[in-house]
Order: structure tokens, then sequence, then C-alpha cells
């Protein structure tokens, strides 16, 4: 086939998507609008999906999207990997650096002034100068490398604070991270960016309690957390002054179980199905350095749709992420051994 008549993925898209519309006129129970959803798509991917970072060699979201679909090979399970684009949570990097203003201005701020009783204090007209006066006295954590402290600092203009520490989800050197003494911090302030079942960053808040004084307060907020991950953390007692504060919660019905759950949207059965009839595939070792995933509706079950523009968590759908030698992933995911709490 010559240059000139080369079909491009995106008019590959176009024709199977048109079919699928055009099919869909004789099948009244079938009225998706698949048309509409590509353009829909399309644009997303020109405007915010091209930022994901990993794996950019494999090509642009529309080649990525095209090879994702011929994973399969009958029409209704290409329509349920088609129908789930339109369920998923993309957080692209102004939407992360909004994330992080808003952990400033609504969370930290305010915890930090907590014992203010004076209104004179709050519109004092250097309020954001005594503000940054009183977070300096604070040791600034996150649990691992994959929060992004730069876009934090710059988008809040804060300098002259002490160096962030990363924590690690290594019980065995949570100590090590801390510093000697405690005696010029006021409490701690702990970061991450995505939180799936808590149950690693339960672990993490339980050693750093044991390691820190008793008396110092410890503010936790994670950018991202599920709702199952949110409600496992406040159900937990062990912890002495603890406070969680989250800034964006996924909620459970946002998440594909593996068992149909009531008012879920109308699209997660077909999607739930393709889940299921390519788990073995999905879910097949790559490699020797390859952790492949345990549960096809990802870690823990937790049937996330989430994917962020540095990487997507291993509590979302395998089949979005992990490359396999029968498979061809959406936002193929770099492993860590430390990249986010699960």
């Amino acid at each position: 086939m010559s240059a000139r008549t080369r079909v491009s993925p995106r008019e590959r898209l176009g024709q199977l998507v048109l079919h699928w519309e055009e099919t869909a006129r004789y099948n009244v129970r079938d009225s998706y609008p698949y048309l509409s959803a590509l353009g829909e798509i399309l644009f997303h991917a020109d405007l915010r999906f091209y930022e994901y970072i990993q794996f950019q060699n494999e090509g642009e979201f529309a080649t990525r999207l095209m090879r994702w679909l011929e994973n399969v090979t009958g029409d209704r399970e290409k329509q349920g990997l088609f129908r789930l684009l339109m369920h998923l949570t993309f957080i692209d990097q102004r939407q992360m650096r909004s994330l992080c203003r808003e952990a400033y201005k609504r969370v930290v701020a305010p915890w930090i002034t907590r014992d203010w009783s004076s209104p004179a204090e709050f519109l004092d007209e250097d309020y954001e100068l005594h503000v940054r006066s009183q977070l300096s006295q604070y040791l600034l954590c996150s649990i691992t490398e994959s929060f992004n402290w730069d876009d934090f600092l710059q988008v809040n203009d804060l300098l002259g604070l002490r160096k962030p520490r990363v924590l690690s989800e290594d019980p065995r050197r949570i100590s090590s991270a801390l510093p000697k003494n405690f005696q010029s911090v006021k409490g701690l302030i702990v970061f991450e960016d995505f939180v799936g079942t808590g149950h690693q960053a339960l672990g993490v808040l339980a050693q750093l309690r044991a390691n820190t004084p008793n008396h110092l307060s410890i503010l936790f907020t994670p950018l991202i957390i599920l709702q199952g991950g949110l409600e496992m953390l406040n159900s937990a007692q062990e912890i002495s002054d603890l406070t969680i504060e989250p800034i964006m919660v996924i909620p459970r019905d946002s998440c594909i179980q593996a068992t149909c759950q009531q008012g879920e949207p109308q699209d997660f059965p077909y999607i739930r199905a393709v889940v299921t009839s390519t788990a073995q595939r999905v879910c097949r070792e790559l490699h020797k350095q390859d952790d492949p995933p345990q549960d096809a509706f990802g870690y823990g079950g937790s049937g996330s749709l989430l994917v962020t523009k540095h990487n997507t968590p291993n509590n979302t759908l395998p089949l979005i992420h992990h490359r396999a030698p029968e498979w061809s992933p959406l936002f193929r995911r770099l492993h860590h051994s430390e990249d986010s709490l699960r």
C-alpha cells in the first residue's frame, strides 16, 4: 500500500466506530453514541492524554487505542473496551498542580493555624507570611518519591522551608529518614499523590507514629485516594493524633468490581465481561523483571479507572496498563518498587 493510500489510526478508528453506529441502527438495545464518544475521546487525546509520560515511544494515543481495541476480535468485546474510556479519570498536569494548590490552601494552611483564635490574625495583611512562618516549624514528608515536591512548592510559592523527606514504604527505613531529634519540630505533614486500598499507607503511618514523639500531631494528605482506602484509614484507631484530609476521593461507584454492584453505570456489565474474558492474557508475565498483576480488577480488586499523567496505579484495571505477551495496553504502567500506595 502506498503512503498516499495508507489509512491512519484515526481514520481506522473512525471507520470502526461508524460501522458500530450503523449496525446499532438495527439493534434497538444498542443506543450508544459511538461517533460522538469517539470525538470526545480524541478531543481529550489532543488536549490532555498526550501528556502521559510513560513509554511515549509506543505511539500517540490514537495508535495505542487502535492496538488496544485489536487485542480482542469480536465487536462486542471491542465495544466493551471502548465504553470504558468514557468512565476513565485522567489527571493531567494542570489538574495535578491544582490538587497541590488545593492541598495547601484548603487543608495545610487551616490545619497549621487551627490554634489561632483572633480574627485579626486571619485578616492581617501579612497573613500569608505568617502562615509560611508557621509551616516552617513542621516536618514535610512524602511516603514515596512519586509525590512531586517541585510542583507543590512552586505552585504555592513556598520558599525557605525544611527540605522535604521521603519516608519509604519499607518500615525498616522510616526511622533513618527522620531527624535524630524533634526539638524544633511542631508536627508532621505527610503527602502522597495516590492511595488505593489504604493498607500500605496505614502501615507506614503506624511506623511513623512509632518513631516520633507522641506529642507531635500528624496530618496525612493524599492528593487522590479511593473511597475504600479512605474508609479503611478512617476506621483505624491505633494511631494517635492523626488527621487524614485527602483532596480528591474517587467514589466506589466509579470503580468496577468483580461482581455487579447496585446502581453501577449501565456500561459496567459490558466492561466487566471483557475484564473477565481477557484476564488470563492480561495478567501473564511479560518477562522476568515484570511484576504481573494478581487480580484482573487491579490490586486488591480495587477496579479503579484512574490514570495520571505520571503513571497508572496498579489499583487500576490491568487491561488498561499491563503489557503482556498477548496484550497491548493503552496507558502502559512503569512499575517501581515504590511508586504509589496501593
